[in-house]
């Protein structure tokens, strides 16, 4: 016999503990995650529900809102490189971690404090920001829609030029208010641009500057095929360069569906995804070096849109540095000419007075010390990992060393497998050296099988685990062609390559919802 309960987040009755009919919620949770709020958890009036992301800086919840009455996503402060074993609500930081955790948090908190600001339909909305349980939170907008990589599966093609031109159109815009409030997102990828059922591209995803560099501070999270070159050196996260490599990556994707690399530019079937001058503008956003690419959105999208070529000025000093040098030069020029004097006296004494051969010192096979002052030989780095060589003084010294990844069969994880200039090359200081890092062998990606609609779900979970791919379930109502506990349906759909480690698929599962049948009249 049924019985009446109350939801535990908006408080609306419901019958034996299924999913709320005004709010949505389900009762249960999908399963807790160690160091997280315990499901139901009221923090200042918002209900916590499942957890939807976890990361180096922060976890992020589905919740509800009771004062609004809405869905909610709330962000709570939580590095777990810094944190103890939680007791209760309260957030424990480590012994000796405490300032860190503190300036993090402000990092946080001014981020979150800024973006409340920004009116934009490309932003994901900042509600607000509270502090509690020694920690911060920020209440983010729930939006509805699919991340890019999950629109792009469902829709089964890329984007046409002209439709991602249009549809990153607002998303441009919102880079430049971005650009304005010194606010860099560092994270821009087909994870954190959601697309709504309007077709508005959503930036969400904004992080401390910690978790978008490799850092020694937290667990850094950076997106492959999109995080750009100098966020995988330690501590060098350039800011706007870096977004714009990231979204013109972003764009590069949503229009022919591939991973970007630099090399996929030069690909001889890019024409039929876009006109010449739109590659030609990705090639100046995506330079390996930053100081090398377009410096801001506005001028990129001029070169995408065909209405301007950008050229680097090179830099000259002010009128008013020059006069000042000569100035100065005017002021020791008395100097200069008796050191020029005394310079023609010496030497014509010693074409006069000739020494001995022996006398005069041996010249030495080195040039002098003076013509080296400024140039250094490029080592020979490869087979070292990329953590020696960061951490040898005798080398980060002098270079600056730019790094990508690629995975190998031959190398470890962390192994240089190749180095430009070679060793050597006699180079400026403070010149950059490019190195390729091994990533290990590739995860292999499997294929979604065939067949799985209309199977009990304990063959499909059998036979997803035989592949290694996650998933989880969902249950819809049964109907005459799906009886309860038959699969009818996943969300990404069967013969899709995908990469076990970083997708998981969700089953729907037909429950005992009775079925109804109306008879013809």
């Amino acid at each position: 016999m049924s019985s009446e309960q109350k939801c535990i987040f908006c408080g609306s009755e419901i019958t034996d503990n299924q999913p709320c009919s005004w709010c949505g919620f389900s009762q249960e949770e999908k399963g807790h995650l160690p160091g997280t709020l315990a499901f139901g958890t009221d923090v200042n009036g918002f209900v916590v529900g499942d957890v939807v992301d976890m990361d180096g800086e922060s976890t992020s919840y589905l919740a509800y809102d009771r004062d609004a009455q809405r869905k909610v996503i709330l962000k709570e402060f939580l590095p777990v490189s810094m944190v103890a074993p939680r007791a209760g609500d309260v957030v424990k930081v480590q012994q000796g971690k405490e300032v860190l955790f503190k300036n993090l948090m402000m990092d946080f908190t001014d981020l979150y404090s800024t973006l409340i600001k920004v009116e934009s339909k490309s932003l994901q909305k900042i509600h607000s920001i509270f502090s509690a349980n020694g920690t911060v939170y920020a209440v983010l907008e729930y939006i509805k829609g699919d991340n890019l990589r999950q629109n792009l599966i469902k829709r089964g093609k890329p984007y046409t030029f002209k439709e991602a031109r249009w549809l990153f159109q607002d998303l441009f815009v919102l880079m430049q208010q971005l650009e304005k409030l010194n606010i860099a997102h560092g994270g821009i990828s087909d994870e954190t641009v959601m697309i709504t059922p309007e077709n508005t591209a959503v930036l969400t995803g904004f992080a401390i500057r910690d978790l978008r560099v490799k850092n020694e501070h937290i667990m850094y999270k950076l997106y492959e095929g999109f995080s750009a070159p100098e966020q995988y050196s330690l501590n060098q996260f350039a800011g706007f360069y870096t977004d714009i490599y990231s979204v013109s990556a972003l764009f590069f994707h949503a229009v022919t569906g591939r991973e970007f690399s630099p090399q996929a530019l030069e690909l001889k079937d890019i024409a039929k995804y876009m006109p010449k001058y739109a590659v030609q503008a990705l090639k100046y956003a995506t330079k390996p070096n930053p100081q090398d690419r377009i410096d801001n959105i506005g001028d990129f999208m001029l070169m995408l849109d065909n209405k301007a070529t950008i050229e680097k000025p090179v830099s000259k000093k002010p009128a008013s540095d020059s006069k000042k040098d000569m100035q100065q030069l005017k002021k020791f020029a008395p100097f200069v000419a008796v050191a020029a004097i005394l310079l023609v006296f010496l030497l014509a004494v010693f074409s006069i007075n000739p020494q001995d051969e022996d006398s005069l010192p041996q010249s030495s096979e080195e040039p002098p010390v003076s013509s080296y002052v400024n140039r250094v030989e490029v080592p020979y780095v490869v087979g070292k990992t990329y953590s020696e060589v960061m951490n040898d003084p005798s080398l980060t010294q002098y270079l600056f060393f730019n790094v990508t990844e690629e995975f190998s069969d031959d190398a470890p994880v962390g192994q240089i497998i190749r180095q430009q200039p070679q060793s050597g090359t006699s180079v400026s200081r403070g010149a950059v050296v490019y190195v390729t890092v091994s990533k290990g062998p590739e995860q292999k990606k499997v294929q979604m099988p065939y067949g799985l609609v209309g199977r009990p779900l304990s063959e499909v979970q059998a036979l997803l685990d035989a592949m290694g791919i996650s998933y989880t379930t969902k249950d819809v109502p049964q109907t005459a062609q799906y009886s309860h506990g038959t699969v009818t349906g996943t969300d990404i759909p069967e013969g899709v390559m995908i990469d076990p480690t970083e997708v998981y698929v969700i089953i729907y599962v037909a429950d005992n919802t009775p079925v109804v049948t109306i008879p013809a009249e």
